[in-house]
């Protein structure tokens, strides 16, 4: 197996991370430049929540757990005890910032229908974090520092998968599963910066310097890893599965929850769920197949990977 400072100097691999990371800050801006979750609407919105929420819970179980797992040499208790660690980390930055308080920014008071009690709570609680003139700080902290991990996750993803071969496809489950909630994420410190009062000039900056967080954590891991020297499988592996924890409990904790309360739409939230598992597990095939591809030609051409 090649050392991954090897890989990721490889053209495919730096060209496949820079397009996504190029990708997501697009997408992080315009979600905080236009708020356009606003206009979707109270159901489409969570419909979208729904299949996002599958595909984080498809890409942490499908894609990025079965690779921290090779990188650790397949020690399924050290792999396990990093997914752990990652899930009650996100779960610690979760409560602490109340970073994904998607409902305070759904237009949630002019859904149209009536909800059940516990659903109403939600509301009301979501709102109430978001009700200070300063919130949009705990929030711009909590995201921001989620998306540290999340740049993070994709260059180890892009690395991991770029061992197997020069795949176009190195990493896009993670991507797709970053780039599908980061304009929710921009949107609500939008919001909740319009919420406080803040000028315009002032959200264009905060919402420009959020929009770099993912590349930014995606340098920081690349640097770490270069200073890891021989533990570097160690390190991607540490990352992998901490990523696979974090996107179990975004999932989990925040997007699934969805699917319990909105009981009048039950049956189309489980089936935008299911798509979401869906389309993370489709894509791990293709990549299995691309990988697989890859192999085959490196050992035809005698450029094969030890």
């Amino acid at each position: 197996m090649q050392s991954l400072a090897a890989i990721t100097l490889q053209p495919a691999a730096v060209a496949s991370l820079v397009g996504y990371l190029v990708l997501i800050a697009g997408a992080a801006w315009a979600g905080g430049s236009s708020v356009a979750f606003l206009t979707l609407g109270h159901r489409r919105m969570q419909v979208l929540l729904s299949f996002t929420g599958g595909v984080m819970l498809g890409v942490g179980l499908l894609h990025l757990l079965p690779h921290a797992y090779l990188e650790f040499g397949r020690r399924i208790d050290t792999t396990v005890a990093w997914v752990l660690a990652g899930f009650f980390l996100m779960f610690l930055l979760e409560r602490a910032f109340h970073g994904h308080a998607h409902h305070s920014a759904d237009g949630s008071h002019g859904c149209g229908h009536d909800h059940a009690s516990d659903h109403a709570h939600s509301h009301a609680h979501a709102a109430a974090v978001g009700s200070g003139p300063w919130a949009w700080c705990g929030a711009f902290a909590g995201l921001a520092l989620h998306s540290l991990a999340d740049g993070a996750a994709l260059a180890a993803s892009v690395g991991a998968d770029g061992d197997h071969g020069d795949s176009l496809l190195a990493g896009f489950a993670t991507f797709l599963a970053i780039v599908l909630h980061k304009p929710f994420d921009s949107g609500i410190i939008a919001t909740l910066m319009i919420k406080a009062g803040a000028s315009g000039g002032t959200r264009r900056l905060v919402n420009g310097a959020y929009a770099l967080v993912v590349p930014l954590g995606a340098i920081l891991f690349m640097a770490s890893l270069r200073v890891a020297g021989g533990h570097q499988s160690t390190v991607l592996g540490a990352a992998l599965a901490m990523a696979a924890g974090a996107f179990l409990c975004i999932a989990a904790a925040d997007l699934l929850p969805e699917v319990e309360f909105h009981s009048h739409d039950r049956l189309l939230l489980t089936a935008a769920l299911a798509l979401g598992i869906s389309a993370a597990w489709a894509i791990v095939v293709m990549e299995h197949s691309s990988h697989a591809h890859a192999a085959h030609a490196g050992a035809g051409g005698g450029h094969a990977h030890d």
